[in-house]
């Protein structure tokens, strides 16, 4: 990801209104924020078998939710 930011950074054409160099235009942002993230334990850990988690794509059933083609208005 870190690479396809540069490429783009460093191959981007400057609009016509600018009036700085590509070169000096950063991959972060000048006031980033650190973030930490949190993940609980999964407490559920009882498990699909092996041909039905490849049938609903995931191996624990609680992660399962299938698309149910309906449009939410």
């Amino acid at each position: 990801m870190a690479d396809y930011q540069v490429h783009r950074t460093m191959n981007r054409q400057p609009a016509k209104h600018e009036h700085c160099p590509a070169s000096l235009i950063s991959a972060l942002p000048a006031d980033y924020a650190v973030t930490m993230m949190y993940v609980p334990m999964q407490t559920d850990t009882s498990m699909h078998e092996d041909m039905q988690a490849l049938e609903c794509g995931t191996l624990f059933p609680v992660l399962y939710k299938p698309f149910a083609g309906k449009c939410c208005k």
